[in-house]
């Protein structure tokens, strides 16, 4: 973790614990818990510990989407 940032390897070790599971198994995870990344230069993704409590509901969105 860089700061508020959680680099893949950070990911990977939320998604499974104690394993490197591979980028597919890691955005998957986000993705179906609705953890907000993007995606790094090296084939990687990232988010920021902002985008995970929104995405446990520690926090309230952001921003809200208008219509």
């Amino acid at each position: 973790m860089i700061g508020e940032v959680l680099q893949f390897r950070d990911l990977q070790e939320l998604c499974r614990p104690g394993k490197r599971p591979r980028h597919a198994t890691v955005e998957r995870w986000a993705r179906q818990r609705k953890i907000r990344v993007q995606y790094d230069g090296q084939g990687g993704v990232w988010t920021t510990t902002a985008a995970l409590n929104e995405a446990l509901g520690l926090t309230s969105p952001a921003f809200e989407n208008e219509s």
